[in-house]
């Protein structure tokens, strides 16, 4: 092999790997990008997330005023029909 098949091949060599070099880097860029909305996608995600739990406690919340509301009524009305003498027909 003579020196200048030798830098022939060096040269070849060299343009292979800077062509994988540039191939790899123009993929860890996409990675990159594509991790990073991933990543804000997530947080997005997250806040929605939150807000959704917020507005489903809420909604617990009123129901269990309803509730309440509507046992308190419940037992004032017994009472007062208690009071007033239930059942009785008063002969």
């Amino acid at each position: 092999m003579t020196p200048l098949d030798r830098q022939d091949l060096v040269e070849r060599d060299l343009q292979s790997h800077a062509k994988t070099i540039t191939e790899l880097t123009i993929r860890m860029a996409d990675y990159e990008k594509a991790q990073a909305v991933k990543e804000v996608e997530d947080e997005f995600l997250e806040k929605r997330l939150q807000q959704i739990e917020k507005k489903i406690d809420a909604v617990y919340r009123l129901g269990w005023w309803i509730f309440t509301a509507f046992s308190g009524s419940f037992i004032a009305l017994l009472a007062n029909f208690i009071f007033k003498g239930g059942f009785y027909l008063g002969k």
